[in-house]
């Protein structure tokens, strides 16, 4: 049984699927075809044809959200990326390129989840980390979520609202980072200040 990371390539017309899935055998990923996107997925990175990058109906991305990266002309590739595409093949492209990008973006989350006091893991909307499974709000989980993608750089203020209907304010936002802060240095204390404000911008994991 094969146990390894999953693919969802959705849109693929039936011979490309199995040029791709034909070209990776025997390699790490286990490849599966959707007609269309679904609302919820089972599997660990989902490929979108650029074009047809849209918001699933009834989409609650949560902390357990596959990743995306989309495919398409390089035109596409900025709104790709502003949609919160983890990679971009632009076209045309190969199926070693897709395995390549694909091995590095799942190396990316795992990283961004890895810290001097321990590693955080999902179950669901909850946190496992070393001092016990931690319970956030939908809302703080999103906003976590996106913090830990883009560990490194900044993000808005106004990027995180829109994670939550974009009628959320700036204080609300504060409130929020406020307490993922709280209830992880709760059960662990070394944790700290994990999430660091900066000015006027927004926030950051480091």
């Amino acid at each position: 049984m094969h146990r390894g990371p999953t693919i969802r390539i959705v849109g693929s017309d039936p011979l490309s699927f199995e040029h791709v899935r034909a070209s990776l055998a025997g390699g790490p990923f286990r490849l599966v075809r959707s007609a269309e996107r679904p609302a919820v997925d089972e599997a660990d990175l989902v490929v979108i044809d650029a074009r047809d990058l849209q918001p699933a109906p009834g989409d609650a991305r949560t902390a357990t959200s596959p990743l995306l990266i989309a495919h398409g002309p390089a035109g596409l590739m900025r709104a790709a990326f502003l949609a919160g595409c983890a990679d971009y093949l632009r076209e045309p492209w190969t199926p070693q390129e897709l395995a390549l990008r694909a091995e590095a973006a799942l190396a990316r989350r795992r990283a961004a989840a890895r810290f001097p006091w321990g590693r955080l893991d999902w179950d669901g909307d909850s946190l496992c980390i070393p001092g016990g499974p931690v319970s956030l709000t939908r809302q703080q989980a999103r906003i976590l979520r996106v913090l830990l993608e883009r560990r490194g750089s900044t993000v808005s203020r106004a990027a995180l609202a829109a994670l939550l209907g974009g009628q959320a304010s700036s204080r609300c936002i504060d409130v929020q980072v406020s307490r993922i802060r709280r209830t992880v240095r709760a059960a662990v204390p070394a944790a700290g200040r994990f999430i660091v404000g900066v000015r006027r911008q927004g926030y950051l994991v480091p």
